[in-house]
């Protein structure tokens, strides 16, 4: 839905939880896995995904307990997510087509771009995220700059959006 919106040019409207928002995003890094993982293996993607190929962004809210504050929340993300790419090493690859012109999950290891943001805002004041709003949703999930199809899109990103403690 977010990604549908975007592509098709859709206009915030007045009183949009993205006028609530302001997003500073540092550039993307790659985070690869923390051990070495297998490379050079090719994964077919399911009959159903060959046909219906779609992007699904999703946003995870969490609060840090009363006390503590957000700093180094993106460390510890970035590093579970380089354990967690040991075992699910495809997610660290490639998409790419085979001979037979089916798409691929390339096992390349190359890692998953990793951004950190900053939010200006409460998280309070956006409300219920689970209300879709493509404006604000947009500035919360990481999109590759300039990607025209899903070839060019890695088959995970993250992006880590810091709300500064109210």
């Amino acid at each position: 839905m977010v990604a549908e919106a975007k592509q098709n040019g859709v206009a915030t409207m007045a009183g949009s939880k993205a006028q609530l928002m302001s997003v500073k995003r540092r550039e993307p890094t790659l985070v690869s896995p923390a051990e070495a993982t297998p490379t050079g293996e090719q994964y077919y993607l399911s009959n159903l995904d060959q046909n219906i190929a779609v992007i699904v962004q999703t946003v995870y809210c969490f609060k840090c307990p009363s006390g503590r504050g957000n700093e180094g929340a993106a460390d510890v993300l970035r590093d579970a997510l380089a354990r967690v790419l040991v075992h699910y090493h495809p997610l660290a690859g490639r998409l790419g087509i085979s001979p037979e012109m089916k798409l691929t999950v390339e096992c390349t290891g190359e890692g998953v771009p990793f951004v950190e943001a900053e939010a200006a805002c409460d998280l309070a004041l956006i409300g219920d995220l689970s209300t879709p709003d493509p404006a604000a949703l947009g500035q919360l999930v990481y999109s590759v700059p300039g990607a025209k199809n899903i070839l060019e899109m890695p088959p995970m990103t993250a992006q880590s959006c810091v709300v500064p403690s109210s």
